[in-house]
């Protein structure tokens, strides 16, 4: 009896001690689950080590201009943070003081007071990853590593940096849509522009670094060092001329506010080769401010106005329904069924060409005439063969969709057609009507716009951009002679004849429209435009100016003409003018026997050799020529001590043998002549100076 008792103690004893021990197992765990869990939670991070991705930095965009200034940059950013828990106490009590102020003198939106505290504070707190500042520039983080206690290093003085890289355009807004961004994320990507484009080639490969996650969801590097170093990314060199560029946003701003208007582009494109020298687009903003938002040049399919006249006259030249020597009642009304259109004046009986210089709406007539009922299509078919109706294709995302309408579409009635012949009923984009006088300047061929020449990683060339035809010819001959000299007509004694230019001539057609708002006309707005080529008789650049909403005049020869012309006396000014005289030299050399300058003895011989009568210089040794009639008489050239000699017109070897021997260092592009020597002949020579000669 007493045995079974005793088990039976000995059983409640082993049965409240397992009780007990289940109990205090208990506790503990809703101690650590409820009680404690933010600080275990928080441990667990602290102690949370991975391999975290490394942004590479960006390539950079650079311009077409000789210097290949740069338009969008990677520079190194840092972020500063300190671990103050590793000072050791007499170095922290000591210096704190010293270096609260050295931060208040750098960072001063703390006073030393307020740097002191914070410090103090975060250091109590223990918190090993305090942030003291974001976007450090690389001049304040060298100062930053002097200050007392962060001299001391990451280990023992707490200072932690982390490099980011950020973009800087140095230009400031200058060709800022066009540019475009990027912003990547894990559900909605944004990519505009040539950045957005170019990403693939512009972002590099990301590094790995061993970090540990801190409280916060931070990161913090173990070491300073990478396990996978990041690449940069590679370079785009554009095709944009920052000096154009410039040109062309100050004379549409100053266009933009003078009028009054909602927004405004403007593009200039070389004739050749497609590329894209300036691209600008500005938006009225709420402060009143123009601003690049949004790429209206590439993006905004609107209905041209009577820049698209040139079409609809050279498909009706390409069917051979008219000629430009055909006239027609220019009376100022024409009525379609229950609508009528007008121009400004009775023309009375004009021709068809003298229609398109004074822009007359009687051009929907003569189409409407050509085109009957039941050949309609025809006409937009001829449209279609010419690139209208369908995108370039271009390699920046964003080109709007243009329209042309076809003859069986829904919304084609009896007015559509003479309504599209003068540029309504239709949309395209800016660029896209561009494109197409581009091509009638380029003897019919119409060129890809591009906007990068070449890609490259460091010296090399990663890709490199040709000119892309997209149609080998778009009209005869016949009837792109007929444009090009409508287009004169325009500028010489039509709309446009206010900006003529002196020095080279212009061709382009000017335009007009009411842009319907929400759909109607009643509160239409107009959108003036002018698109063009120069210098007219050897035409190098296309460009077209589209301004929306003009409050105080409203005709495109006035408020898009006159940027047109501000853009083409500055690039004719800068670079055409100078190409002009030596075209200009070159042909009258191309009449001279090609003995120019040089040793006397030598151009002697040669003379005999081609039976060339020469007269010479007594006593010269280096001289120049000069023809008259069937002879050559050469004319010394002096040459003084310590100044440069006059090289121009010489042959490489001899203008090479008397710049060396003055002292020059010679810099040589080209072949052939010398055409022009940076440095100016009869100045004076500082031994070793450079000297670049161009040769032609």
């Amino acid at each position: 009896m007493k045995d079974r008792k005793d088990i039976i103690i000995r059983t409640y004893l082993v049965y409240l001690g397992a009780v007990a021990f289940a109990a205090a197992i208990l506790v503990q765990i809703i101690r650590i689950q409820v009680v404690e869990r933010q600080f275990w939670v928080a441990e667990a991070e602290e102690r949370t080590t991975a391999l975290v991705e490394v942004k590479a930095p960006r390539g950079n965009i650079y311009a077409d201009n000789e210097q290949k200034s740069a338009l969008v940059i990677s520079v190194p950013r840092y972020k500063i943070y300190a671990d103050l828990v590793v000072v050791d106490n007499e170095i922290f009590n000591e210096k704190i003081d010293s270096l609260a102020a050295s931060l208040a003198r750098l960072f001063p939106e703390k006073t030393k007071l307020q740097w002191q505290k914070d410090l103090t504070t975060q250091r109590v707190r223990r918190n090993q990853y305090y942030l003291i500042k974001k976007r450090v520039r690389h001049d304040q983080l060298e100062e930053l590593k002097k200050f007392p206690i962060f001299r001391l290093g990451k280990y023992r003085g707490g200072l932690i940096v982390i490099r980011e890289e950020e973009r800087v355009k140095p230009y400031g807004s200058l060709a800022l849509r066009s540019l475009g961004y990027v912003i990547e994320n894990e559900h909605d990507s944004i990519y505009v522009g040539i950045e957005g484009a170019y990403n693939e080639h512009l972002h590099g490969i990301n590094g790995k670094q061993m970090m540990r996650k801190v409280r916060g969801g931070l990161w913090r590097p173990l070491d300073d060092e990478y396990l996978l170093n990041p690449e940069k990314g590679a370079d785009i060199y554009t095709s944009l001329d920052i000096n154009i560029q410039d040109v062309a946003e100050i004379a549409l701003a100053k266009q933009l506010a003078e009028q009054d208007a909602e927004w405004g582009c403007a593009i200039l494109m070389e004739v050749e080769t497609g590329y894209v020298k300036a691209i600008a687009n500005l938006m009225k903003n709420k402060q009143g401010e123009f601003v690049e938002a949004r790429n209206i040049a590439v993006a905004d399919a609107t209905e041209p106005g009577s820049t698209f006249k040139l079409a609809s006259l050279m498909v009706a030249l390409e069917d051979k329904k008219i000629k430009l020597s055909d006239t027609v009642n220019a009376n100022g009304v024409y009525t379609y069924y229950d609508k009528t259109l007008k121009d400004p004046l009775n023309y009375g009986r004009i021709s068809i060409e003298d229609a398109f210089a004074k822009s007359s709406n009687v051009i929907s007539k003569v189409i409407n005439t050509a085109y009957p009922s039941g050949e309609q299509q025809l006409f937009i078919d001829g449209l279609r063969r010419m690139g209208l109706g369908e995108k370039l294709g271009l390699d920046i995302i964003g080109e709007g969709q243009p329209k042309i309408k076809n003859a069986n579409d829904k919304d084609f009635y009896g007015t559509t057609l003479p309504w599209m012949a003068i540029g309504y009923e239709s949309l395209i984009t800016p660029l896209q009507t561009l494109a197409f006088y581009n091509a009638v300047a380029n003897n019919g061929k119409m060129m890809k716009p591009q906007f990068v020449k070449e890609i490259r990683r460091g010296e090399k060339v990663v890709k490199r951009f040709e000119p892309i035809v997209l149609q080998e010819k778009i009209a005869s001959d016949a009837t792109l002679f007929d444009a090009r000299r409508m287009l004169e007509a325009v500028v010489e004694r039509g709309t446009a004849s206010n900006i003529r230019a002196r020095g080279f001539k212009i061709a382009g057609k000017t335009g007009t429209a009411k842009v319907a708002a929400k759909g109607s006309y009643t509160n239409a707005k107009y959108q003036a435009s002018f698109c063009g080529y120069f210098p007219a008789d050897n035409p190098k650049y296309s460009c077209i100016v589209v301004i929306s909403g003009p409050t105080r005049n409203i005709y495109g020869a006035v408020v898009s003409g006159t940027v047109f012309k501000e853009i083409a006396d500055i690039v004719y000014a800068s670079g055409l003018e100078k190409e002009s005289m030596l075209a200009q030299e070159e042909e009258k050399i191309s009449q001279l026997p090609q003995l120019i300058a040089g040793d006397q003895k030598d151009l002697s011989v040669v003379c005999e050799k081609l039976k060339i009568n020469c007269v010479s210089s007594p006593g010269a040794e280096w001289v120049s020529s000069k023809s008259e009639a069937d002879t050559l008489r050469f004319a010394t050239i002096s040459l003084e001590q310590s100044k440069v000699p006059n090289v121009r017109g010489m042959g490489l070897q001899d203008a090479l043998y008397l710049l060396e021997n003055a002292g020059l260092k010679v810099w040589v592009t080209g072949s052939g002549k010398v055409r022009s020597q940076s440095l100016e002949p009869r100045t004076l020579i500082q031994h070793g100076q450079l000297i670049k000669l161009e040769l032609r």
